[in-house]
């Protein structure tokens, strides 16, 4: 064997190596967990469909599963509309300043989400901050509700998931060569064409990488729907906590655990199929 194929094959074993340690932890924590749910879901009394019957007859579980879809789906859209604009504004500014603005919305994952959520809490409760201040400026004779309900959970989940969405974006518009921009403006383009024809176009994969993570991460939410939302806005992982750990039905809760990780797998291959999980890193790096 030559230096050149000792040379290649230890170059091919060092990255493994590296994330060996992370691969280990997934098995360990995540893989064999979900190994030891997916039997569960199709056992009872032998080899059985019954538990996934029971959950297409459950209006209640559907109306859940669809409300989770909902959910991720509004908060993904109002995350996007959000931190698009404040990725550009970051990008465009001076080196200093965007380093601070990136310094605080890094500092937000050192919160936890708990204590985030319970911010919200007091904002929103009835005699909160918000409903104190509109009706000190006349806008409200009275307390209105802010919380339990769809308002406060997407206000709740797009405040804790916005990061996801801002810094994959802000990736993406720094990686763009300014060159093409300057011949855009040299060609006769208005800032207007620029951004639609050059700069929007350009950073897709940012976009991309965003709603991914936080539409994936929606569908799992667990604290902030439950402590914002209440039963009136029941999500999945609130509705198999309660199956698994209320009521002990582990069956059930497995074969709903189940759809939701099919629902997730589904959506990371429809998004493999226009997109292409293997170039986000590459194209937004």
């Amino acid at each position: 064997m030559s230096d050149s194929d000792v040379g290649k094959r230890s170059g091919a074993v060092c990255p493994f190596l590296l994330i060996l340690p992370a691969l280990a932890f997934l098995l360990i924590f995540y893989f064999y967990p979900l190994a030891l749910l997916i039997p569960q879901s199709f056992v009872d009394k032998g080899v059985s469909l019954r538990q996934f019957a029971r959950l297409a007859a459950d209006e209640l579980a559907v109306e859940t599963l669809l409300r989770t879809v909902e959910t991720s789906v509004i908060v993904t859209a109002l995350t996007l509309a959000i931190g698009y604009p404040v990725a550009y504004l970051i990008a465009q500014v001076r080196a200093r300043t965007a380093m601070i603005l990136m310094a605080v919305i890094v500092m937000s994952f050192w919160i936890s989400i708990l204590v985030r959520t319970y911010s919200w809490m007091v904002l929103l409760q009835r005699f909160g901050l918000v409903n104190q201040t509109l009706m000190a400026l006349g806008v409200l004779n009275q307390p209105i509700r802010l919380m339990y309900n769809q308002v406060a959970v997407s206000v709740g989940m797009v405040h804790i998931l916005l990061p996801f969405v801002i810094l994959p974006i802000y990736a993406s518009l720094k990686a763009i060569d300014s060159n093409l921009v300057a011949a855009a403006v040299t060609l006769g383009a208005t800032p207007t064409q620029t951004f639609l024809r050059v700069t929007l176009p350009l950073s897709l994969n940012g976009v991309a990488a965003g709603v991914l993570l936080v539409f994936v991460q929606g569908l799992g939410f667990y604290v902030t729907p439950m402590l914002l939302g209440g039963p009136q806005t029941l999500m999945v992982s609130s509705l198999i906590d309660r199956q698994m750990f209320s009521y002990l039905d582990w069956q059930y809760g497995s074969a709903i655990s189940l759809v939701l990780l099919f629902c997730t797998v589904v959506f990371m291959l429809a998004f493999d199929r226009f997109f292409g999980l293997e170039t986000l890193h590459r194209r937004t790096a």
